[in-house]
Protein backbone atom coordinates (compact mmCIF):
# COMPACT_ATOMS: atom_id res chain seq x y z
CA UNK A 1 0.00 0.00 0.00
CA UNK A 2 1.37 3.40 -1.03
CA UNK A 3 1.86 6.05 1.64
CA UNK A 4 0.30 9.32 0.43
CA UNK A 5 2.56 12.34 0.07
CA UNK A 6 0.39 14.36 2.44
CA UNK A 7 1.35 11.94 5.22
CA UNK A 8 5.05 12.85 4.82
CA UNK A 9 4.27 16.55 4.80
CA UNK A 10 2.16 16.29 7.94
CA UNK A 11 4.92 14.26 9.60
CA UNK A 12 7.39 17.07 8.95
CA UNK A 13 4.98 19.64 10.40
CA UNK A 14 4.31 17.53 13.50
CA UNK A 15 8.05 16.94 14.18
CA UNK A 16 9.91 20.04 12.88
CA UNK A 17 12.78 19.85 15.40
CA UNK A 18 13.69 16.21 14.73
CA UNK A 19 13.27 16.72 10.98
CA UNK A 20 15.59 19.74 11.03
CA UNK A 21 18.16 17.83 13.11
CA UNK A 22 18.08 14.96 10.63
CA UNK A 23 18.61 17.33 7.68
CA UNK A 24 21.44 19.14 9.47
CA UNK A 25 23.11 15.84 10.42
CA UNK A 26 23.04 14.58 6.85
CA UNK A 27 24.31 17.95 5.61
CA UNK A 28 27.22 17.89 8.06
CA UNK A 29 28.24 14.40 6.97
CA UNK A 30 28.25 15.44 3.33
CA UNK A 31 30.08 18.71 4.11
CA UNK A 32 32.87 16.98 6.06
CA UNK A 33 33.26 14.30 3.39
CA UNK A 34 33.48 16.86 0.57
CA UNK A 35 35.90 19.07 2.56
CA UNK A 36 38.29 16.20 3.27
CA UNK A 37 38.28 15.06 -0.35
CA UNK A 38 38.80 18.66 -1.51
CA UNK A 39 41.78 18.97 0.84
CA UNK A 40 43.32 15.79 -0.56
CA UNK A 41 42.73 16.90 -4.15
CA UNK A 42 44.13 20.38 -3.50
CA UNK A 43 47.24 19.01 -1.88
CA UNK A 44 47.83 16.59 -4.74
CA UNK A 45 47.31 19.34 -7.33
CA UNK A 46 49.76 21.69 -5.58
CA UNK A 47 52.54 19.09 -5.41
CA UNK A 48 51.87 17.99 -8.99
CA UNK A 49 52.89 21.52 -10.06
CA UNK A 50 56.00 21.43 -7.87
CA UNK A 51 59.24 20.75 -9.69
CA UNK A 52 60.10 20.72 -13.36
CA UNK A 53 60.29 17.88 -15.90
CA UNK A 54 63.68 19.30 -16.93
CA UNK A 55 65.08 18.89 -13.41
CA UNK A 56 66.48 15.88 -11.61
CA UNK A 57 66.51 15.37 -7.83
CA UNK A 58 69.24 13.27 -6.24
CA UNK A 59 68.75 11.68 -2.79
CA UNK A 60 70.75 9.31 -0.65
CA UNK A 61 70.39 5.74 -1.82
CA UNK A 62 67.43 4.15 -0.06
CA UNK A 63 65.84 7.45 1.02
CA UNK A 64 62.15 7.84 0.18
CA UNK A 65 61.94 11.57 0.88
CA UNK A 66 64.13 14.60 1.44
CA UNK A 67 63.77 14.53 5.22
CA UNK A 68 65.41 11.11 5.53
CA UNK A 69 68.13 11.80 2.95
CA UNK A 70 71.70 12.99 3.45
CA UNK A 71 74.29 13.96 0.84
CA UNK A 72 77.83 15.07 1.70
CA UNK A 73 79.55 18.11 0.24
CA UNK A 74 81.94 15.85 -1.68
CA UNK A 75 79.06 13.90 -3.21
CA UNK A 76 77.39 17.17 -4.23
CA UNK A 77 80.61 18.29 -5.95
CA UNK A 78 80.88 14.99 -7.82
CA UNK A 79 77.25 15.26 -8.99
CA UNK A 80 77.90 18.77 -10.32
CA UNK A 81 80.82 17.46 -12.38
CA UNK A 82 78.77 14.99 -14.43
CA UNK A 83 78.37 15.88 -18.13
CA UNK A 84 74.60 15.33 -17.86
CA UNK A 85 74.27 18.53 -15.83
CA UNK A 86 73.32 21.64 -17.80
CA UNK A 87 75.43 24.80 -17.58
CA UNK A 88 74.14 28.32 -17.14
CA UNK A 89 75.02 31.35 -19.23
CA UNK A 90 78.05 31.89 -16.99
CA UNK A 91 79.31 28.37 -17.66
CA UNK A 92 78.67 27.17 -14.10
CA UNK A 93 76.61 23.97 -13.62
CA UNK A 94 72.92 24.51 -12.86
CA UNK A 95 72.99 22.64 -9.55
CA UNK A 96 71.19 23.43 -6.29
CA UNK A 97 72.32 21.51 -3.15
CA UNK A 98 69.60 21.97 -0.53
CA UNK A 99 68.81 21.62 3.17
CA UNK A 100 65.33 20.40 4.18
CA UNK A 101 63.96 20.70 7.72
CA UNK A 102 60.56 21.15 9.38
CA UNK A 103 59.54 24.14 11.50
CA UNK A 104 56.53 24.59 13.80
CA UNK A 105 55.58 28.29 13.58
CA UNK A 106 52.56 29.73 15.37
CA UNK A 107 49.41 30.33 13.36
CA UNK A 108 47.67 33.70 13.52
CA UNK A 109 44.44 31.88 14.31
CA UNK A 110 46.02 29.96 17.19
CA UNK A 111 48.04 26.77 17.52
CA UNK A 112 50.94 25.88 15.27
CA UNK A 113 51.58 24.18 11.94
CA UNK A 114 54.29 22.35 10.03
CA UNK A 115 56.27 24.42 7.54
CA UNK A 116 59.27 23.37 5.46
CA UNK A 117 62.45 25.42 5.78
CA UNK A 118 64.61 24.93 2.68
CA UNK A 119 68.23 26.00 2.56
CA UNK A 120 69.32 26.98 -0.96
CA UNK A 121 71.87 29.21 -2.66
CA UNK A 122 71.45 31.82 -5.39
CA UNK A 123 71.72 29.07 -8.03
CA UNK A 124 68.35 27.65 -6.93
CA UNK A 125 66.54 30.53 -8.65
CA UNK A 126 68.16 29.53 -11.97
CA UNK A 127 67.48 25.82 -11.52
CA UNK A 128 63.85 26.47 -10.56
CA UNK A 129 62.87 29.14 -13.04
CA UNK A 130 59.31 29.56 -11.73
CA UNK A 131 60.45 30.86 -8.33
CA UNK A 132 60.52 34.67 -8.11
CA UNK A 133 60.54 37.27 -5.35
CA UNK A 134 57.27 39.24 -5.46
CA UNK A 135 57.84 41.58 -2.50
CA UNK A 136 60.98 42.82 -0.77
CA UNK A 137 64.23 41.17 -1.86
CA UNK A 138 66.00 37.84 -1.67
CA UNK A 139 68.32 36.90 1.20
CA UNK A 140 71.96 38.02 1.16
CA UNK A 141 74.79 35.52 1.29
CA UNK A 142 76.30 35.13 4.74
CA UNK A 143 73.32 36.77 6.46
CA UNK A 144 70.66 35.35 8.79
CA UNK A 145 67.86 36.25 6.40
CA UNK A 146 64.91 34.32 4.94
CA UNK A 147 62.19 34.77 2.34
CA UNK A 148 58.67 33.44 2.85
CA UNK A 149 56.35 31.70 0.37
CA UNK A 150 53.34 33.90 -0.27
CA UNK A 151 50.87 31.13 0.64
CA UNK A 152 51.97 31.06 4.28
CA UNK A 153 53.01 34.70 4.71
CA UNK A 154 49.52 35.70 5.89
CA UNK A 155 48.74 32.55 7.89
CA UNK A 156 51.59 32.50 10.40
CA UNK A 157 52.93 35.07 12.84
CA UNK A 158 56.23 36.93 12.28
CA UNK A 159 56.27 36.29 8.53
CA UNK A 160 55.72 39.82 7.28
CA UNK A 161 58.63 41.65 5.68
CA UNK A 162 60.62 43.29 8.47
CA UNK A 163 59.65 40.66 11.08
CA UNK A 164 62.03 38.18 12.68
CA UNK A 165 61.57 34.42 12.86
CA UNK A 166 63.29 32.45 15.60
CA UNK A 167 64.36 28.86 14.91
CA UNK A 168 67.53 26.81 15.14
CA UNK A 169 68.63 28.93 18.09
CA UNK A 170 68.92 32.05 15.92
CA UNK A 171 66.81 34.96 14.74
CA UNK A 172 66.21 35.28 11.01
CA UNK A 173 65.13 38.53 9.40
CA UNK A 174 62.25 38.23 6.92
CA UNK A 175 63.35 40.25 3.88
CA UNK A 176 60.98 39.12 1.14
CA UNK A 177 58.05 37.05 -0.10
CA UNK A 178 58.24 34.76 -3.12
CA UNK A 179 55.90 32.95 -5.50
CA UNK A 180 56.34 29.85 -7.66
CA UNK A 181 53.29 29.63 -9.94
CA UNK A 182 51.13 27.97 -7.28
CA UNK A 183 53.52 25.09 -6.53
CA UNK A 184 54.26 23.62 -3.10
CA UNK A 185 57.32 25.85 -2.73
CA UNK A 186 54.97 28.73 -1.89
CA UNK A 187 54.37 27.04 1.48
CA UNK A 188 58.07 27.06 2.41
CA UNK A 189 60.63 29.29 4.11
CA UNK A 190 63.86 29.74 2.11
CA UNK A 191 67.25 30.85 3.37
CA UNK A 192 70.90 30.32 2.47
CA UNK A 193 71.98 26.68 2.79
CA UNK A 194 75.35 27.67 4.29
CA UNK A 195 73.50 29.42 7.12
CA UNK A 196 71.00 26.59 7.67
CA UNK A 197 73.56 23.81 7.55
CA UNK A 198 75.46 24.43 10.83
CA UNK A 199 72.30 24.99 12.91
CA UNK A 200 70.28 22.07 11.55
CA UNK A 201 71.99 19.19 9.80
CA UNK A 202 75.74 19.57 10.12
CA UNK A 203 77.81 19.32 6.98
CA UNK A 204 75.30 17.45 4.83
CA UNK A 205 72.61 18.40 2.35
CA UNK A 206 69.31 16.59 2.02
CA UNK A 207 69.04 16.73 -1.76
CA UNK A 208 70.76 17.97 -4.89
CA UNK A 209 68.64 19.29 -7.76
CA UNK A 210 70.07 19.97 -11.20
CA UNK A 211 68.90 20.85 -14.69
CA UNK A 212 69.37 18.19 -17.36
CA UNK A 213 71.82 19.09 -20.12
CA UNK A 214 70.37 19.34 -23.65
CA UNK A 215 70.17 15.86 -25.14
CA UNK A 216 70.65 14.07 -21.82
CA UNK A 217 67.96 11.68 -20.61
CA UNK A 218 66.91 10.57 -17.15
CA UNK A 219 67.78 6.94 -17.91
CA UNK A 220 71.33 7.94 -18.85
CA UNK A 221 71.71 9.94 -15.64
CA UNK A 222 70.38 7.08 -13.51
CA UNK A 223 72.81 4.61 -15.06
CA UNK A 224 75.76 6.95 -14.68
CA UNK A 225 75.14 8.14 -11.12
CA UNK A 226 73.55 5.13 -9.47
CA UNK A 227 76.39 2.86 -10.61
CA UNK A 228 79.20 5.27 -9.73
CA UNK A 229 81.14 3.71 -6.80
CA UNK A 230 82.12 7.16 -5.47
CA UNK A 231 78.55 8.07 -4.60
CA UNK A 232 75.57 6.10 -3.32
CA UNK A 233 72.54 8.00 -4.57
CA UNK A 234 69.06 7.58 -5.97
CA UNK A 235 68.08 9.64 -9.03
CA UNK A 236 64.50 10.74 -9.71
CA UNK A 237 62.66 13.06 -12.08
CA UNK A 238 61.84 16.07 -9.88
CA UNK A 239 58.22 16.46 -10.96
CA UNK A 240 57.50 12.73 -10.60
CA UNK A 241 59.14 12.76 -7.18
CA UNK A 242 56.89 15.48 -5.78
CA UNK A 243 53.81 13.93 -7.38
CA UNK A 244 54.59 10.61 -5.68
CA UNK A 245 55.07 12.42 -2.35
CA UNK A 246 51.52 13.75 -2.61
CA UNK A 247 50.11 10.25 -3.08
CA UNK A 248 50.80 9.12 0.49
CA UNK A 249 49.12 12.09 2.14
CA UNK A 250 46.25 12.15 -0.34
CA UNK A 251 45.51 8.48 0.36
CA UNK A 252 45.66 9.14 4.11
CA UNK A 253 43.23 12.04 3.81
CA UNK A 254 40.83 9.99 1.68
CA UNK A 255 40.86 7.15 4.24
CA UNK A 256 40.24 9.68 7.01
CA UNK A 257 37.36 11.18 5.00
CA UNK A 258 35.65 7.80 4.68
CA UNK A 259 36.32 6.88 8.32
CA UNK A 260 35.07 10.16 9.80
CA UNK A 261 32.06 10.27 7.47
CA UNK A 262 31.15 6.70 8.45
CA UNK A 263 31.17 7.58 12.15
CA UNK A 264 29.16 10.76 11.53
CA UNK A 265 26.70 8.81 9.37
CA UNK A 266 25.96 6.45 12.26
CA UNK A 267 25.34 9.48 14.46
CA UNK A 268 23.12 11.03 11.80
CA UNK A 269 21.02 7.85 11.62
CA UNK A 270 20.38 7.95 15.40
Amino acid sequence: MKIPLIYNLRSILRRPASTAMTAVSIGLVVAVFVAMLALATGFRAALAKTGSPDNVIVLRQGANDELSSGISRETARIIASFPHVAAGDDGRPLVSPEIYVLLNPDRKTGGFGNVVARGVDDRAFDVRQGVRVVAGRTFNRGASEVIIGRRIAERFVNMDIGDSLEFGGRKWAVVGHFASDGSGFESEVWGENEQFMPVFRGQVYQSVIFRLAPGATLDEVKRAMETDPRIQVSVRDEQDFYTSQSGILSTTLQVMAVFISAIMSIGAIF
